[in-house]
């Protein structure tokens, strides 16, 4: 009989021995000595002996029941203040903080597959049960915490807990070893394996009763004991079959046949979910129906796998698909003994629209039924009396449908248009438009009184036939007809609103949100300018105008214009003391505009004031003494106005190389002459200035530069009046793939020219480098190589193209 009067405190130790109920196996004395000589784990040992609750001299009596020195954790239990601070564990330490229960690491974790899989993304199946293991789910994982159940057998790899308390105080840890034994300290080997907890609890009873004599059956025992499960074993099993991945797998002692399935990944559309197999040292042990749990939650035939065991899943044998109108369509695995009920009682049961009359079965004919030539598929209907469904016999491969009560409806009227509650209503006898109207809530207030509809059935030919009503003019007005309703009639309310054009003033210009709003009875022009969230600073306050549609359009006039004065009161957003925010502009009239109605689709537009702009920028750099962006004084400053502001040219600057760029409409670079315009202030090359200009003076550099396809790239002095020529020969010449025809200067302003050679009497041009300038020959394009014959031809095609102009010459002269 189990003692329950355990101490607490024994019991702390014991879930701080074995927290992990995971683990296959303790860590090793290696790894736990480790693990405890961290710096800073002697304070976690001291932590955990301090949670535990034993005092120290129960710490030190267990020591040295256990062979240890009684002392040997005393740094661990006695005030630290006037010690040096502990900050490793020794081996000895280690050890004995092991044997009692107290090591602060976790076992590492069993080598078991746990279950918990993602299946890949796949599409529903349409087989009953299969997507139940395509989730990521523990819901078929065992229960590994807390105690095991009564009829758990223990065996090889389990990992037990023995408690003794009272005479004695001790923990042990306890694996059963291959053989089936635990071996107890002091008492030695005891056979353990494949005996329930209360079986082997009955045994130590024996064994530790000759060691401890404490240890007795009754009220009388001074030693009490408990023996508990710390950490369940893996067993080995094989699924097979008809599972998405069979093998051999690790799994729980404490699995069943649905762990094993889950861990296979679960049943393939293949497979037949009624019969799954186990078989035990060859014998076949069990056949669980997964139908029992998915249909009821029946888990009385899922057995605890053993060590060895084989998990078989065959192929489907007989199948039904259900369609229609049931709560769970899908395909069935149908026992040889269930019926139609059966199958459609698996599906769910008929949905609450199923047609109760009568089901359809498409059937393909059993192979022994077959004639020659005949039909090979046929349609079995079923009756339904009274809406009960009848154990018909099914076959493999059947199709059942259940059909669903039609969509036509009948006893009613609609209603639908200007009435408060359109819908449908039940047809009830003496049923008016009238009356119909009082249950729909009534007439809104725009109804068109002129005419309603009335749709009518034809029931001889399921056609329609329109009936003009008229309607009273209020709802205190007689109804000038109130026509009897017939079932399915639909009626019509027009309502006014429907036909209204939607009423629309807009504005545009200097305002903030340019918008179409919906004009209103009483709306002003202010009032617009509001929903425009105001004038933009630079709106001109003088005037707007407002175009209107005009009442004679005879002439073909499309608007008439109005001119209608503003004044500063429709500056609305103002500070405390009621001064604009804003930029100062041209001054207008503080008030007295008038009020400006606005009639239906007008337009009003905004102006803004002619000369109001916020500052443009330009910027200037290089050689000038205030480089800088500044801001233009008016629309007309020039090049030399902005030179003259930042303080002229240094000494160094050389004007003819000016790079001036603007990016208004994407000109780019512009050629300026800035001597000329230095000499001729306010001439063509005086250039005026756009905002967003940037000009460039570089510094003045008396030599050229020459690179490309020559002999010897570099720079040589600026000689004046030294041409293209004289500045490739400075550099050694133009090199034996160079293009001397195709050579070009970029000046120090940006601008490049490129050498155009002359063709008879016609000169050619060749540009000549300036300071600062870069010659470059390009590289002569690879041409294929000609044979003598097509230079010859070339030759005499060129020759003659001369003589005929020569002639011609000759004959204009």
């Amino acid at each position: 009989m189990l003692n329950r009067s355990v101490p607490r405190w024994l019991a702390v130790i014991a879930l701080l021995s074995f927290a992990n109920p995971l683990a296959a196996q303790q860590p090793s004395q290696a790894q736990v000595q480790a693990a405890l000589q961290l710096p800073g784990n002697a304070d976690a040992v001291r932590a955990r002996i301090k949670e535990s609750g034993l005092t120290p001299e129960q710490i030190r009596a267990r020591l040295k029941a256990s062979g240890y020195d009684a002392t040997l954790l005393d740094p661990f239990l006695a005030d630290q203040s006037s010690l040096p601070p502990l900050r490793a564990v020794t081996d000895s330490q280690a050890a004995a903080i092991k044997a009692l229960g107290l090591a602060p690491t976790p076992p590492p974790p069993m080598s078991v597959d746990t279950g918990v899989r993602r299946a890949p993304a796949q599409p529903p199946s349409g087989v009953f049960g299969v997507d139940v293991f395509r989730r990521s789910t523990t819901q078929f994982l065992p229960l590994l915490s807390g105690p095991v159940p009564p009829d758990y057998r223990l065996g090889p790899g389990d990992v037990l807990v023995l408690i003794l308390t009272g005479d004695v105080e001790l923990t042990h840890q306890l694996s059963i070893t291959r053989e089936g034994f635990v071996l107890i300290p002091q008492v030695g080997q005891v056979f353990l394996s494949n005996l329930t907890l209360d079986q082997a609890r009955n045994v130590l009873y024996d064994r530790l009763g000759r060691v401890y004599s404490g240890v007795r059956r009754g009220a009388n025992a001074t030693t009490q004991f408990d023996l508990s499960v710390a950490n369940v074993r893996a067993v080995q099993v094989h699924v097979v079959g008809e599972v998405n991945q069979p093998g051999a797998y690790q799994v729980s002692a404490l699995g069943t046949v649905l762990t094993a399935l889950y861990t296979a990944g679960g049943v393939t559309e293949r497979a037949n979910p009624r019969a799954v197999t186990v078989r035990r040292n060859g014998t076949k042990v069990a056949t669980f129906d997964l139908y029992d749990y998915l249909l009821k939650g029946d888990t009385r035939s899922d057995l605890r796998v053993e060590n060895g065991d084989v998990v078989y899943v065959g192929v489907r044998e007989r199948r039904v698909t259900v369609r229609g109108s049931v709560l769970r369509p899908a395909s069935y695995d149908v026992a040889a003994n269930e019926t139609l009920a059966d199958v459609l009682a698996a599906a769910g049961g008929l949905d609450a629209d199923a047609a109760r009359t009568r089901v359809s079965i498409e059937r393909v004919v059993p192979p022994a039924q077959r004639l020659a030539g005949g039909s090979q598929r046929v349609t079995v209907d079923v009756p339904l009396p009274g809406g009960m469904i009848p154990p018909f016999a099914v076959e493999d491969g059947d199709t059942v449908r259940v059909f669903s009560v039609g969509d036509a409806e009948r006893n009613y009227v609609e209603i639908r248009g200007s009435v408060y509650l359109p819908g449908k209503f039940g047809i009830e006898p003496g049923l008016t438009l009238s009356r119909l109207v009082v249950r729909a809530g009534g007439l809104q207030p725009a109804t068109y009184a002129g005419r309603a509809h009335i749709s009518r059935l034809n029931r001889a030919d399921q056609t329609r036939r329109m009936i003009p009503v008229a309607l009273p003019a209020d709802s205190a007005a007689p109804w000038p007809a109130d026509p009897a309703l017939e079932d399915r009639d639909s009626i019509v309310i027009y309502n006014r609103l429907d036909m209204r054009p939607i009423r629309t003033v807009s504005i545009v210009g200097a305002v903030n949100l340019p918008a179409i709003v919906p004009w209103r009875e009483g709306m002003t022009l202010r009032d617009l300018v509001l929903q425009a969230h105001g004038l933009i600073a630079g709106a001109s306050l003088d005037s707007a105008e407002i175009a209107r549609l005009p009442t004679d359009r005879s002439a073909g006039q499309l608007a008439t214009t109005l001119r209608v004065p503003l004044d500063s009161t429709y500056l609305f957003d103002r500070d405390s003391l009621g001064r604009y925010i804003g930029p100062p502009g041209t001054a207008f009239r503080r008030s007295g505009a008038p009020e400006v109605p606005l009639a239906p689709w007008d337009n009003v537009l905004i102006f803004r004031q002619p000369d109001f702009a916020y500052q443009r920028t330009v910027s200037i750099g290089g050689e000038v003494r205030f480089p800088g962006t500044y801001s233009l004084r008016t629309k007309t400053d020039r090049l030399t106005d902005l030179l003259a502001r930042a303080g002229g040219m240094t000494d160094r600057a050389y004007p003819a190389g000016v790079r001036f760029t603007r990016d208004v409409d994407g000109v780019g670079q512009l050629d300026v002459d800035l001597p000329r315009a230095l000499r001729k202030p306010g001439s063509e090359q005086d250039i005026g200035l756009r905002p967003g200009d940037r000009i460039i003076i570089p510094e003045y550099q008396p030599s050229v530069r020459i690179d490309g396809a020559v002999n010897s790239p570099g720079s040589v002095l600026w000689e004046p009046g030294k041409g293209l020529d004289y500045y490739i020969g400075a550099a050694g010449g133009v090199a034996q793939n160079g293009n001397r025809g195709r050579a070009s200067v970029r000046h120090a302003n940006g601008k490049t020219e490129t050498r155009q050679g002359g063709f008879l009497f016609f000169a050619g041009h060749s540009p000549t480098p300036t300071p600062g300038s870069v010659v470059s020959v390009p590289v002569k394009p690879d041409r294929p190589p000609r044979d003598n014959m097509s230079i010859i031809a070339a030759i005499a095609t060129m020759l003659a193209s001369t003589a005929t102009i020569i002639i011609a010459l000759v004959r204009f002269k």
